[in-house]
């Protein structure tokens, strides 16, 4: 399965189908909105219709390869292990036999659909928001670092230090020989946070989770830089024989409560600067006129079927109805989903695109009814 990084999108750019149509088909998998495998079904069924339906128009060789794209699309999903995956990304062109897969553990929004290329505005956005989780396992004798990103894990390094064993011999010579035990513990945690710094350095991760035994990780942490400390994310206990797959289970729980955290502090404040008529706004054509002025920080979707609007053929402003544009008077032309075409110019203007995971989907907490925004100015 492929991983989410430049060159995949890069190659899903550079595809050539020799004129046939892609199926890009986008779907929330997560557990929360989809327990049972029968729900999972019924919507990969309700999302495959919709490219049948879109390539309606098309000639007979394009729907024969469009629903020979849906048929792969659910073979692949009926078999789907969803351990640790809670979005797919999924793209196929039959006619040119290419396809492509992708699992995510960050959920989608619910998206199908057919076009001369892949549709890869989705992977686009969470490429650059996903965020990097390090974990570094301590104790007194050791030290392994392992970095996650994109349901990807890797170790990286394996640090160790031999610390003198624990004997017998009563009085003065024990005691001076416990302080020479800890002495070299104390230099193998100093050690290691020295290592991380420089990892940190090198490779600049979001989020520091802590694992070792409970009473050694206060010494450990005393010894961290600020800029580490900062980034502290987690204390908890791991073994140090732990595998790669436990390490990334826990860091994925741990990015799933800072994802609901900030989807909770975001939404608070967009409903409070909503109602008090300042730097937020709640609505698609409120939305889509702040982002036509160049307005938004940050573009707050929550998870729901496709808009229709429309977008200028001379300007590229976006409406959500009228045959003229109210700012050059080009004509208005329709686009099957408005809120996509948001996401693309708010990518462009360097805002932040905040996907709700969390909204509606009985997980508690404040939701909105709508896209919002919360503005620059």
């Amino acid at each position: 399965m492929a991983e989410l990084d430049g060159e995949l999108l890069r190659r899903l750019a550079e595809w050539d189908t020799k004129g046939g149509p892609v199926s890009s088909f986008y779907m929330n998998v997560d557990g929360k909105w989809y327990p049972r495998k029968h729900e999972l079904m019924v919507k990969g069924e309700d999302l495959t219709r919709e490219l049948e339906q879109q390539a309606g128009s098309l000639d007979k060789t394009a729907r024969a390869s469009v629903a020979r794209d849906c048929q792969r699309i659910l073979e692949w999903l009926e078999t789907l292990d969803r351990k640790g995956i809670r979005g797919i990304a999924l793209f196929s062109s039959s006619r040119a036999k290419l396809w492509e897969e992708l699992a995510l553990s960050r959920p989608v929004r619910d998206r199908a659909s057919v076009d001369e290329r892949p549709q890869v505005l989705q992977l686009e956005a969470l490429f650059e928001t996903y965020e990097s989780f390090c974990t570094v396992i301590v104790d007194r004798e050791k030290a392994r670092v392992f970095l996650a990103k994109m349901g990807r894990i890797e170790e990286q390094t394996d640090i160790f230090h031999d610390v003198p064993g624990q004997h017998d011999q009563g009085g003065w010579s024990q005691a001076r020989y416990q302080r020479h035990i800890e002495d070299h513990v104390q230099q193998h945690l100093k050690d290691v946070c020295e290592s991380l710094l420089r990892f940190f350095k090198r490779r600049r991760f979001d989020h520091l989770i802590l694992a070792g035994p409970s009473e050694l990780l206060p010494e450990f942490e005393r010894y961290l830089h600020d800029y580490l400390k900062q980034r502290i994310a987690m204390r908890t206990t791991l073994s140090m024989t732990a595998t790669a797959a436990e390490v990334l289970e826990r860091s994925l729980a741990v990015e799933e409560a800072i994802e609901a955290e900030r989807e909770r502090y975001t939404v608070e404040r967009l409903m409070a600067e909503a109602a008090a008529g300042r730097q937020g706004v709640i609505g698609l054509a409120p939305v889509l006129d702040a982002l036509n002025d160049g307005r938004v920080d940050t573009l707050v979707i929550p998870n729901g079927p496709s808009r229709e609007g429309r977008r200028c053929s001379q300007c590229g402003r976006l409406a959500v109805s009228g045959k003229n544009c109210s700012t050059c008077g080009g004509r208005l032309e329709p686009v099957l989903d408005v809120v996509e075409s948001a996401v693309a110019v708010a990518l462009r203007q360097r805002s932040r695109v905040e996907t709700l995971t969390f909204n509606g989907n009985g997980a508690g907490g404040p939701t909105i009814p709508d896209l919002g925004a919360l503005l620059r100015f």
